[in-house]
């Protein structure tokens, strides 16, 4: 995910969802604010948009106005919220949080949810994605409410794959690879076309494909698995891409705008992205190829189809509520607001991402979404890239270097991974 997320571009979309947002049983304050700490673009799938203003029903219910104090960078953010978390009291009510900084340490300056939850609960918690939930838990203890979420696919461009003479989708890992060194070809006119590219700063994306041959860098419960056969097996396929030109020769310093580029232009085949880039990439005032970018989760390799899921990679953003906040009755409620059925409806006609499994059931979001399908099976199964501990983001890095260090051929795989653990252990405690 990058440090300055984009709101997703829908079409016209008759609005209007934010009219049945009322909730019962909402005590009426007198003429208060609550203050919301975000992103710019957490206001604005908020506020602006087919789906309307998903805060209004609950202002009018609860007599309170919002005041949104908003950043364009992540670092922005979370550099704010978390010195106001630490002093004696706070005016941050509400605020977001990344599943990456969702770490023990941080989590521990948020108010558990459990006892708002017993007065006034969420409306139908078990809808939320179960990979987003359990990631704002600890000690048993819920504290945040997802409600922007980000979750990759495979997205490839249905024109280069007639123009190679393709027309079976791949239904294997083992398929998936061949096509993509099918699709690494030069046109007549010079033009060289990269079976696949990704950028290289995150560690999402080469699970994307890991985890298709059963491989990761750690389990879920914080085991450290990057060097078993898995991981290794992904990274020498890579590799090989590399050597190969199936990934372009600049792979280590591409960024997202780059691979946008090439995709729109045909110089990329397929890439890994979260499925709102969809939208960007199909815009026809962009190129040629408007329209014909579709999405695909990756599947698994033969030996383990059936055997194992498929968990899709996946960052998101969370509500939580400062322990030292002085109206967090009054913050709750607007939690429930946004993250209630309608709320959650309303801010994904907005452009958001939808982190309730049943609002891509919705006639107007699948006709602004022709991959909603798609995108609810890889929500519903998806899972972060990495455990929630305090040197998570030390880990990361270490992960990408190694990883990196494999593809371009530096180390053996093997070696790379064998490494990364090494270096990682003793940030676990």
């Amino acid at each position: 995910m990058t440090t300055s997320i984009s709101r997703r571009a829908f079409g016209l979309i008759s609005g209007g969802a934010a009219a049945s947002l009322a909730l019962p049983g909402i005590a009426r304050a007198q003429a208060k604010t609550v203050t919301a700490l975000g992103h710019r673009v957490h206001q604005t799938s908020a506020t602006t948009g087919p789906g309307g203003d998903a805060t209004e029903a609950w202002r009018k219910q609860s007599g309170a106005t919002v005041n949104w104090v908003t950043f364009g960078d992540v670092n922005a953010i979370h550099e704010r919220l978390l010195r106001e978390a630490t002093l004696g009291e706070t005016t941050i009510d509400v605020a977001y949080l990344l599943n990456g900084r969702a770490v023990p340490r941080n989590l521990k300056l948020f108010e558990p949810l459990d006892a708002l939850l017993k007065d006034s609960a969420i409306e139908a918690l078990d809808d939320f994605a179960p990979g987003l939930i359990a990631p704002m838990k600890l000690d048993g203890a819920l504290h945040g409410i997802p409600v922007r979420h980000a979750t990759n696919a495979l997205i490839y461009n249905e024109a280069i794959l007639e123009e190679r003479g393709v027309s079976k989708l791949p239904t294997s890992f083992e398929e998936l690879a061949e096509l993509a060194r099918k699709l690494t070809f030069k046109r007549d006119d010079g033009t060289q076309v990269n079976g696949l590219a990704f950028t290289a700063v995150f560690a999402s994306n080469f699970l994307t494909l890991a985890r298709c041959l059963g491989g990761d860098y750690m389990t879920p419960d914080g085991k450290l698995v990057a060097n078993e056969p898995g991981m290794v097996k992904a990274l020498t396929l890579l590799a090989e891409f590399y050597k190969a030109g199936v990934l372009p020769r600049n792979f280590a310093t591409v960024n997202n705008e780059e691979i946008t580029t090439w995709m729109q232009q045909g110089r990329a085949a397929m890439t890994i992205n979260p499925f709102a880039r969809l939208v960007t990439y199909n815009d026809p005032a962009k190129g040629k190829y408007g329209g014909r970018f579709k999405s695909l989760l990756p599947p698994m390799a033969s030996d383990l189809a059936g055997k194992v899921t498929y968990a899709p990679t996946t960052e998101f953003w969370s509500l939580v509520i400062p322990k030292n906040a002085k109206q967090k009755p009054l913050g709750w409620e607007m939690i429930r607001a946004l993250s209630s059925k309608a709320g959650t409806l309303a801010m994904a006609l907005n452009g958001n991402g939808p982190t309730r499994v049943s609002t891509y059931t919705d006639e107007k979001l699948k006709a602004a979404m022709p991959y909603a399908a798609d995108e609810a099976a890889a929500l519903k199964a998806s899972r972060i890239h990495l455990p929630a501990f305090d040197e998570q983001a030390r880990a990361h890095d270490i992960f990408l270097e190694e990883t990196q260090a494999a593809v371009l051929g530096i180390k053996p795989p093997q070696q790379a991974m064998d490494d990364a653990v090494k270096r990682v252990k003793p940030l676990l405690g």
